[in-house]
């Protein structure tokens, strides 16, 4: 799985006018194949339908789209540039029609040489990646000219006849190398400035969004939680995430008073439509640059990292003021210094736990444990008729675990309870706290194992004792 699509809005406080100005930005990423990476990416048939649903451009994300790199990868990039083997890695994984057109460069300059007596000529070359092999053929095929990058077009390459030739020197490697480096790295320089200056990064609902950009940018998942953890905190050690943040808050309002639910849409519009009875007045007014076209842009992800961003200051000016016990404006610190009690605490969607702490322990675990269901009479349990069976005792999910058997995780002690007594002498399912021992393939044959030994052990010592 990957991002295809990332939402950057940047929110700058105009202090004259006590407001904001956002600047909003969609960026299309698109996985990149170059000498030995080959970046690889599914998509599941849900996702495809949602995205066309929201009007996501693929044509953007396939022709447009920006190239990246993890930092592992970026490592081994700067080692094969290292020991001199990237330029033949590239040149052996070349396409056909990129072969073709190299060639063609290459005879254009020995045509040249022999039959011209100008003394410099441009090659225009609009892939970065060809244009640095052709730099390095260039120098190997014609060890007497100069090629260096043309003032003013960085798409062209100059060649000068003669290298000695006064006022004109060659492109040191090490910069055709920065070139290039910047070119497969695209988007991941972005990523690279927001970990350089450390500024909050606001979200809603990121528990996935840390997943991608670990994968995307850090490199593979590490075998370790807490690494995962300390490995995003490194980058970004300014998290909010406004899903954790309106659940806390939510509690401060009157059944009456309070959004319809959670959701980004919900939440922004209960704010944006000035349905906050408490921020009537005093609050900051917030200006996008740029307007979205809000009808179609809800899912878009610069759109809702706007919509993220406007939330976070409004729920801001909102803790702020109930800190001090008043409502007036509220400027920036003061809003930070509200939320500091849930920075770096990211939602998680019907987990063990409530949130995800990326600065130290999880919060004790507030699900109940799971339910273990297996079926009496289907010899092969249907999912689905016993998720329904549930559903009428509160939010369940449900996972098969074997041929005749299922998990169930309960949204409350309360549903796993009710469960429990409704299908206590049920003839169709037989329903029981999960427990790992008695339930796990490995938990079993850990207990029949014990068993044997224990047996075994036994009969040697009685064997021992009739031999005696």
């Amino acid at each position: 799985m990957i991002m295809t699509q990332v939402g950057l809005t940047v929110f700058q406080y105009d202090r004259e006018h006590d407001s904001y100005v956002a600047v909003g930005y969609t960026f299309h990423l698109c996985p990149q194949a170059f000498g030995c990476v080959d970046q690889a990416f599914i998509f599941q048939a849900s996702t495809l339908r949602f995205l066309c649903k929201h009007n996501f451009d693929f044509n953007k994300f396939t022709y447009e789209g920006l190239p990246y790199l993890s930092k592992a990868e970026e490592a081994n990039v700067h080692q094969q540039l290292k020991d001199k083997s990237l330029f033949n890695e590239l040149n052996t994984t070349l396409e056909i029609d990129d072969e073709k057109q190299i060639q063609n460069y290459c005879s254009e300059v020995s045509k040249w040489l022999h039959t011209s007596e100008e003394g410099t000529m441009y090659l225009d070359v609009q892939n970065p990646l060809l244009r640095y092999i052709l730099h390095n053929e260039l120098r190997m095929r014609f060890p007497n000219v100069l090629t260096t990058d043309s003032l003013g077009n960085s798409n062209k390459v100059l060649i000068y006849r003669d290298k000695y030739v006064e006022g004109a020197t060659s492109a040191p490697m090490a910069i055709l190398e920065e070139n290039l480096l910047f070119h497969l790295k695209g988007f991941s320089q972005i990523i690279d400035l927001l970990a350089l200056y450390k500024k909050p990064i606001i979200g809603h609902n990121i528990f996935l969004d840390t997943v991608l950009i670990h994968n995307q940018f850090i490199g593979p998942l590490p075998k370790k939680y807490s690494d995962f953890k300390k490995n995003i905190n490194n980058i970004f050690p300014i998290i909010f995430d406004t899903k954790y943040i309106s659940h806390e808050m939510r509690n401060k309002l009157t059944y009456d008073e309070v959004w319809k639910s959670n959701s980004l849409r919900d939440l922004y519009e209960f704010f944006s439509e000035g349905k906050c009875k408490k921020l009537e007045s005093g609050v900051n007014f917030i200006r996008l640059s740029t307007p979205f076209n809000v009808k179609q842009s809800y899912h878009e992800a610069g759109w809702d990292s706007y919509c993220s961003g406007y939330c976070f200051i409004r729920l801001g000016h909102w803790a702020a003021c109930e800190n001090m016990g008043k409502y007036r404006p509220v400027g920036p610190t003061e809003k930070l210094t509200a939320m500091a009690p849930y920075c770096n605490k990211v939602n998680i969607i019907r987990g063990a736990v409530p949130y995800m702490n990326l600065v130290g322990e999880d919060p004790p675990r507030h699900r109940p444990d799971l339910l273990h269901v297996k079926s009496v009479k289907e010899r092969v349990i249907n999912i689905g008729k016993v998720a329904f069976a549930l559903s009428s005792y509160g939010v369940v999910d449900v996972k098969a675990y074997g041929k005749r058997t299922a998990l169930v995780a309960a949204h409350s002690h309360h549903t796993a309870d009710k469960i429990l007594k409704q299908f206590k002498n049920n003839s169709d399912y037989k329903i029981s706290m999960y427990r790992a021992y008695k339930h796990s393939t490995a938990g079993r044959m850990t207990i029949w194992g014990g068993a044997i030994i224990t047996g075994g052990l036994l009969v040697l010592l009685l064997t021992k004792k009739v031999h005696k």
